[in-house]
């Protein structure tokens, strides 16, 4: 005779013992899912923070002045500022990601930025919001002296959605 039939018993015995010691499983779907909660849970704190955001922004205008071919001009400079003023004023106000996105909703706002002199003077405005009185003087004072159709300012507003 065949050794198979024999052979197919001591597997179907040997199995059962495995499934049999094993346990239930359920304890490890829900470790599993309790992992991805808190990965989730812990990758959204890192996101929401002011300087993960800022770090984004000056990454996107950055890609943005390079397609235009300005990277390096004084427009990107005072941006630059203002975005670190925010920082800094966010980090010690201890303002959320959320909260510290409201602080640069006027940049966003198409009504109010139709010249390059406008996104100065909102620049302004968000500079005294945060208290930062030394930088809104000084887009104040650029304001007045900025070409409105400079080929900067129109690739600030097109990345702007305006």
């Amino acid at each position: 005779m065949s050794d198979v039939p024999s052979t197919a018993v001591e597997v179907v015995t040997t199995a059962q013992t495995v499934a049999e010691s094993s346990g239930p499983i359920w304890p490890y779907v829900v470790g599993g899912i309790a992992l991805v909660i808190a990965a989730g849970f812990w990758g959204y704190k890192m996101i929401s923070r002011p300087s993960f955001i800022i770090k984004q922004i000056r990454r996107r205008n950055l890609k943005a002045m390079k397609k235009e071919g300005v990277e390096s001009s004084e427009a990107t400079v005072d941006l630059d500022k203002l975005l670190s003023s925010i920082e800094t004023h966010a980090i010690d106000n201890k303002m959320s990601g959320a909260e510290m996105v409201k602080l640069l909703a006027p940049l966003n706002d198409s009504n109010r930025m139709k010249s390059a002199k406008d996104m100065y003077l909102t620049m302004q405005h968000i500079a005294r919001e945060i208290g930062d009185t030394r930088l809104a003087g000084e887009f104040k004072s650029k304001s007045t002296g900025v070409k409105s159709n400079s080929k900067l300012m129109a690739g600030l507003f097109k990345r702007a959605g305006i």
